[in-house]
């Protein structure tokens, strides 16, 4: 029997049934967390359990009282901020018998600070977008088209343009701010899993033909022709500066190959499209703590398989708290 807990689990309703299939099918019940009363997966799970803010010092605390009344085995996380705080706690839930889907401590850093990022994935030879942060900006070397960005941001959130002239008026109002060059190329997303030692398992490249508020609400796999020795190169630096689990790459399809711009160590939003072509990496990751060896899958997906999203509604008079 394996108990799952998702947590901060909001509206990732397809990511819940997903996680619902694997452990019913192993005798397992899953448990759903947040702050709000009214977050979808909260109606759906087998469980809801009211959670603090992932930046509470209550947070682990609370999380680990739940291992232990109700027999977790894995914690699923799903938002950016419960990253650090989950893989900083990793060995104590490890000691309660617990496995926090995360990365390890180092890489949730070198990927949730795009500073951090430019200068780990540069120093490893992958190509990222040219970056400055204020102590280095010189205007004469850099592009006249640039983007600004919060160094520790997602979601989209304070991006805004600007040129090469703007800098000269300074950062004033922008908080803890990156510059980076201004990349004019199609956007590929790669769902990518790896086993808890770091060895690839499987990955699926997809086209974002639309997005809203950041996540993927259209898109299409693609064939990993083309991909395939970059996104090999990619995962071998994630795995040296330690990923685990499930990741999710951003890149531009530039015509001298794919660049590097963002890696989100956790289940990302468009996911339920890499499952749905054969991504089924809750039920491995399941076998996996079951005692089972995760053989690599490379390229066991379906290619140009498109997934469109709506919005639907769920009514109740009984909230969970």
């Amino acid at each position: 029997m394996t108990n799952l807990l998702l947590s901060c689990s909001g509206r990732r309703t397809t990511l819940l049934a997903h996680l619902l299939d694997a452990a019913h099918a192993r005798g397992g019940e899953v448990w759903a967390g947040d702050m709000n009363h009214l977050a979808p997966t909260l109606q759906l799970a087998d469980h809801a359990v009211r959670l603090p803010s992932a930046t509470s010092d209550e947070y682990v605390p609370t999380l680990l009282d739940l291992v232990r009344a109700h027999d977790i085995s894995l914690i699923v996380p799903t938002i950016d901020p419960e990253l650090p705080v989950l893989a900083a706690a990793a060995d104590e839930f490890a000691t309660a018998g617990c496995t926090a889907l995360v990365s390890t401590a180092e890489f949730v850093e070198a990927t949730g600070d795009k500073w951090v990022f430019y200068e780990r994935f540069s120093e490893l030879g992958i190509r990222t977008p040219r970056s400055w942060i204020p102590e280095t900006v010189d205007p004469a070397s850099m592009p006249e088209e640039l983007f600004l960005k919060p160094r520790c941001g997602s979601a989209s959130k304070g991006i805004r343009g600007l040129t090469r002239d703007d800098l000269a008026e300074g950062f004033e109002g922008d908080d803890n701010p990156i510059i980076q060059e201004r990349i004019d190329a199609e956007e590929v997303t790669i769902d990518a899993l790896l086993g808890l030692d770091g060895e690839p398992v499987h990955y699926v490249p997809r086209r974002r033909i639309r997005t809203m508020s950041g996540e993927s609400i259209q898109g299409v796999t693609l064939p990993r022709e083309g991909f395939e020795p970059w996104i090999d190169e990619v995962l071998a630096a994630c795995r040296e500066l330690g990923a685990r689990g499930p990741i999710t790459l951003q890149a531009f399809a530039t015509a001298d190959g794919p660049l590097l711009f963002e890696i989100n160590p956790r289940f990302g939003g468009g996911f339920p499209l890499a499952h749905a072509a054969g991504g089924r990496y809750p039920e491995w990751i399941l076998d996996f703590l079951d005692g089972h060896a995760l053989a690599p899958r490379i390229g066991e997906y379906e290619v140009g398989l498109y997934m469109t999203r709506y919005n639907t509604e769920i009514f109740t008079s009984e909230l969970p708290w």
